[in-house]
């Protein structure tokens, strides 16, 4: 795996689970733990993760062992076109491959994009195609850290189920989110440098929405060979 961290489901991808397996541990009974396989877990939380903007995430808490930390300085836009989860006892690996679409700085800027969005559902001769890889993994959790208001760590017992194990990463969005995600950032934005980043960034994806090839004046930050 090139990267570690939280993945999102775009709409039309192929989808491949293995069937999760019940934990081996005597001590824990099938009741005891939330029906949720790690697929249907991985599946509804990279569903949601892909469409949610950064003063959304509270939404997702309950998905996480402890308190997530997404890192919204750097931000993945990809189209999602395989997804495998490799079940051993108590834990759960998710893998997923990718078309990226470029990554969005807190300045807005996007970088290492390609020429052309890379079509979903038919198959590609591409080099690049399906070659940005991510991953996290998922653990039979109960527990949870807090940080009450008084700054002291506490811990709450939650019911048994698949949880994300990782908790700091680069979110992974889809391009539809891309899209709301800068232009609300610069309807936001002071800063005009932040404000010409986003509107350039805007023609980029509005290109890929489209999928049409980008203009030369645009193609200047793409990736080589792909698209």
């Amino acid at each position: 795996m090139r990267r570690l961290l939280i993945l999102a489901i775009v709409l039309g991808i192929s989808v491949i689970f293995v069937d999760a397996q019940v934990p081996t541990d005597p001590q824990i009974s099938s009741k005891q733990v939330n029906q949720k396989s790690p697929s249907e877990v991985a599946h509804r939380f990279l569903r949601l993760e892909s469409g949610l903007l950064p003063d959304q995430w509270s939404q997702l808490s309950d998905f996480f062992a402890r308190v997530p930390r997404p890192q919204w300085d750097k931000v993945h836009i990809v189209d999602v076109v395989h997804i495998g989860i490799d079940t051993r006892g108590n834990s759960s690996h998710v893998s997923l491959s990718t078309n990226s679409l470029g990554d969005l700085d807190s300045s807005l800027r996007l970088s290492d994009y390609p020429p052309m969005r890379l079509p979903l559902g038919v198959p590609s001769t591409s080099a690049c195609y399906g070659d940005d890889y991510f991953g996290f993994s998922l653990l039979l959790s109960g527990k949870q850290r807090a940080v009450t208001q008084s700054g002291a760590a506490d811990q709450f017992e939650r019911p048994l189920a698949w949880r994300i194990d990782d908790s700091s990463f680069e979110p992974l969005i889809t391009l539809d989110t891309a899209i709301r995600y800068v232009s609300r950032m610069r309807e936001k934005a002071e800063d005009p440098s932040m404000k010409k980043n986003a509107t350039r960034s805007l023609r980029i994806l509005g290109y890929y929405k489209r999928g049409k090839f980008l203009p030369d004046e645009l193609s200047s930050g793409a990736t080589a060979g792909c698209g």
